[in-house]
């Protein structure tokens, strides 16, 4: 049929029709008129617009077509009951779309006016497929929850019930419909006694339009038995209006009864180990106490003259006493895990530098049983974490001492991975891997309990109460972690543990600031295993090389090299070669002119120093990544730092001159523990007595307690500065009115103009800026404080030496010809190095609010070492940091970090690592 046709027939009944169709369509139905025989006479724009039909389709559609089976037998009923001129019923209809979707529809049926014609009527659809889906959704919700479901009236009879109140209750729904929910579950209290429909909790909250909640109630099922539920009754508002309540419920039988079981259980086991607890901490206490005793008395006893027979005897006394020690420290870290007296903190720490520090404890270990030791972490893994570095250590220290007791050849080592991590969190994975006598099924199930051990001819032979991997797994639990083992007996075991750790920065172990692809690498000697790991540590920064197990094939690889163009950056050596000592093969290779580092079987000081000589960065077993990284970077960035400086060798006196012994006492106030002991030992050198504090606070404490002639103050320190410190002492002198001035004497990185008055007006008497040099700081203190004090007159002040490139010269004016001593404050050095460098980076990422102080400190230990070109760039950083210029901040920053990196490197060759 046309659109003509059609609109003619729409409007071919009377005005009241055409108003209502139009008021039909305006509330969205779908309305058609067609024949009995299902043909389609209209269709509103809404209907065609439902079902994907156009006007122009219409003619050859038939309503029969588009019923789903099952509506047809129902469509043609009512329209039988229209046409024969009875009450049609609205009927539920289901069609499908254009594209075979179905849609829910609520029919509605009447007769067409005569004039329409015979046998024709009109029928309203409206779409409920939405209605019928969040019908069936909540239905399946509701029927799929824990919780039992009723609803009830505003008389209490019961209209909804889903399939959980059905199982709880033993009721079906059809048989409660309709029924007073009181009446049937909720008819008497806990004691028997009835509870009648005016009493009942829920009824009461309902006539208020309140919820009420009870954990506390009783329903009875159709059987009468009592069932405990806890229970949620809620007002059923329908626009504004109430019309009921909907109660949610759960059985809490089963559960009461499990408290009850957990609680006896709980109270008894509280009991049990409180005593326990509190009978360890007793008898570790009782026993520590004369311990000490012993082992003090011991240590006195070994530094007295003794024969051979008797400091044997010593050192096994008290090798038993630290053994006993040892034991005791256990049984009172374990009491105290278990009287939940254990603090976990949450501190900045360095990965690299706990992994690496925790293998040199137990380096002598490793190595007196003929062990190889290392560590290795690899590239992903942050350097710089929140956690408790303290109880990680402790960890990983009896993880180690473990491995290294039940192992009797082969390796040691410790690694750190990434595990997926989750938010922010990195979940860190600790490893210690060791080639021993491993653990069977049955010893694995025993591990991680107090007191336990793999089995009884463990305790014989290796000895130890079993407490370590019980306190062990205290400690990860408590640290959000987890600990396990790999094992296989024979072969070796692989202890783990997992810890939630928050990364603070974006830097990673042991990253290489120089782009290693520019770099080649000949590795050769140690052993297959050992091989397998030196590779692993070069992979770790991408550096490319090549692996020889012998001297021969090393040159024999070098000749190939040689042939294709290509000369190596750096010959690694690690003893054992299996056809050369490692001497051998220096002399051998000296002559192709390639840097080299070689790493000793162990710590050999005449070996070092003859190697150091020829120019060679020397290592030292146990492994480490970051020492090699260290060598590696001097030995392929040569020129910018001197191993060996003969300016240094020529000036450095042949005679020193010894002490003079004055009487006098001074105060040494010094935040910076590498300023503390070059200023500590240089005072010590001129024969002076020092005490030495960090702020000034303590400077004022200590002026309580003593008499001192002087003090060194620092300028910048934190809680109280020299400044302010110098103010207050000032005061105090003045209110005492006896005449009395302490000379104070500023010390301070800072030489700009004006420098001096600010100490001087805040009462100072004089000024040494840093670094501090032998001669000035003599020349200094001899004008205060002469031979004979009241001869002093004030002297006057000298300019800063100008930088100069980093020597050991400034080391030597105050340490002299001590080896050790240098090399003991280069490890201080390099330790407040790696601090800063953190610093520096943490201050720049935050918007460099703290990089004035931190460039003032590195200035002033810088140069007080003789990094005098570091000194200069930190002397640089303050000046832009001063003037809030980012730019030249991130520029300096840079060459901070490279001038630091060779430091770091110089420090690895030169000193311990």
């Amino acid at each position: 049929m046309s659109h003509t046709s059609t609109a003619a027939f729409a409007g071919s009944s009377t005005p009241w029709h055409d108003a209502l169709l139009q008021q039909l369509e305006q509330q969205g139905d779908l309305v058609q008129d067609c024949t009995a025989d299902g043909r389609i006479l209209y269709a509103s724009i809404r209907w065609q617009q439902a079902l994907g039909y156009n006007q122009a389709e219409l003619g050859d559609l038939n309503v029969y077509q588009l019923l789903a089976s099952d509506s047809q037998a129902a469509f043609r009923a009512q329209c039988q009951r229209v046409l024969q001129g009875e009450q049609a019923q609205a009927t539920e209809l289901v069609m499908t779309d254009r594209v075979g979707q179905a849609l829910s529809l609520q029919a509605s049926f009447c007769s067409l006016p005569p004039a329409a014609g015979k046998d024709r009527l009109r029928v309203v659809l409206r779409d409920v497929t939405q209605q019928k889906k969040q019908e069936l959704w909540l239905s399946t919700l509701l029927d799929n929850m824990d919780d039992g479901i009723i609803a009830m009236d505003m008389q209490g009879c019961l209209t909804y019930m889903n399939q959980e109140a059905e199982r709880i209750l033993g009721w079906r729904f059809t048989e409660l419909h309709g029924q007073k929910v009181h009446d049937c579950i909720h008819h008497h209290r806990a004691d028997g006694s009835i509870l009648e429909l005016e009493d009942c909790p829920l009824y009461q909250a309902l006539q208020r339009k309140d919820i009420y909640r009870s954990s506390e109630e009783l329903f009875f099922s159709k059987d009468g038995r009592a069932v405990e539920v806890r229970v949620s009754n809620t007002p059923l508002l329908l626009q504004g209006q109430l019309v009921g309540s909907v109660t949610t419920f759960a059985d809490i039988s089963a559960i009461r009864q499990r408290e009850q079981q957990m609680l006896q259980a709980t109270r008894a086991a509280e009991a049990a180990a409180r005593a326990k607890s509190e009978f360890l901490a007793t008898m570790s206490h009782e026993i520590r106490t004369p311990l000490n005793g012993v082992i003090g008395m011991i240590d006195l006893l070994m530094d007295t003259p003794l024969d051979a027979e008797q400091s044997d005897f010593a050192r096994t006394i008290k090798m038993s006493a630290d053994t006993l020690l040892s034991i005791i420290n256990d049984i009172l870290d374990f009491s105290k895990i278990e009287a939940d007296g254990l603090e976990i903190e949450n501190i900045d720490f360095s990965l690299r530098q706990l992994l690496e520090g925790t293998v040199d404890i137990v380096a002598n270990k490793a190595h007196s049983k003929g062990l190889t030791l290392a560590s290795f972490a690899t590239p992903e893994v942050p350097d710089s974490l929140l956690g408790d570095p303290t109880r990680l250590r402790q960890i990983l220290l009896n993880l180690l001492s473990n491995a290294i007791k039940f192992t009797e050849h082969g390796m040691v080592l410790v690694s750190a991975t990434l595990e997926q991590g989750r938010d922010e969190q990195t979940m860190l994975r600790l490893c210690v891997k060791d080639s021993g006598i491993g653990l069977s099924d049955q010893a694995r199930s025993r591990l991680f309990q107090p007191f336990s051990q793999a089995d009884s001819s463990t305790t014989r032979k290796y000895g130890g109460t079993g407490l370590g991997l019980a306190i062990c797994k205290r400690l990860a639990e408590a640290m959000g972690g987890s600990i396990g083992v790999q094992s296989t007996p024979e072969v070796g075991s692989e202890f783990w543990i997992t810890l939630p750790l928050q990364a603070t920065g974006h830097d990673y172990c042991l990253q290489s600031s120089t782009p290693p692809s520019q770099h080649l690498v000949l590795l050769a000697g140690d052993s297959s295993n050992n091989q397998q790991l030196w590779s692993h540590y070069l992979d770790s920064w991408a550096l490319p090389h090549h692996c020889a197990g012998s001297l021969a094939q090393l040159l024999e690889t070098l000749r190939q090299l040689a042939a294709a163009d290509s000369t190596p950056d750096v010959l690694l050596l690690v003893e054992p070669l299996s056809d050369a000592t490692l001497e051998q093969a220096v002399q051998t290779l000296g002559v192709e002119g390639i840097p080299m580092v070689v790493c000793l079987h162990e710590q050999d000081g005449n070996r070092k120093t003859s190697l150091l000589q020829q120019g060679i960065a020397v290592l030292h077993k146990p492994m480490k990544q970051s020492t090699l990284l260290d060598a590696l970077t001097v030995q392929w960035t040569p020129g910018n730092i001197r191993l060996h400086t003969p300016q240094a060798d020529t000036m450095a006196p042949t005679n020193p001159v010894p002490h003079q012994h004055y009487h006098y006492r001074l105060l040494l106030a010094e935040d910076n523990p590498v300023n503390q002991r070059v200023a500590a030992s240089m005072l010590h050198k001129l024969g002076y007595r020092v005490d030495v504090v960090s702020h000034g606070g303590e400077v004022l404490q200590a002026l309580e307690q003593q008499h001192y002639d002087a003090i060194l103050m620092d300028c910048q320190m934190p809680h109280l500065d020299g400044y302010a410190a110098t103010r207050i002492l000032r005061r105090q002198e003045s209110e005492a009115a006896q005449g009395q001035h302490l000379p104070i004497i500023a010390m301070t990185a800072n030489a700009m103009e004006g420098d001096r008055e600010l100490c001087i007006a805040a009462g100072m008497d004089d000024y040494l800026a840093k670094p501090i040099e032998y001669a000035r700081l003599k020349a200094l203190l001899q004008q205060w404080l002469p031979l004979h004090p009241e001869t002093a007159a004030p002297p006057a002040t000298s300019a800063v030496s100008p930088p100069s490139s980093f020597t050991v010269q400034r080391l030597t004016e105050f340490l002299g010809d001590d080896p050790v001593g240098i090399a003991e404050m280069l490890d201080i050095f390099r330790d407040s190095l790696l601090r800063w460098r953190e610093r520096l980076r943490l201050d720049i990422q935050q918007g460099g609010q703290g990089l004035r102080q931190l460039a003032h400190e590195l200035k002033g230990s810088a140069a007080n070492v003789g990094a005098d070109v570091l000194a200069a760039l930190a002397g640089q950083l303050h000046a832009a940091a001063v003037d809030n210029n980012l730019e030249t901040i991130r520029s300096i920053a840079v060459q901070i970090e490279s001038e630091m990196d060779a430091l770091l490197a110089f420090i690895a060759a030169y000193g311990k690592d």
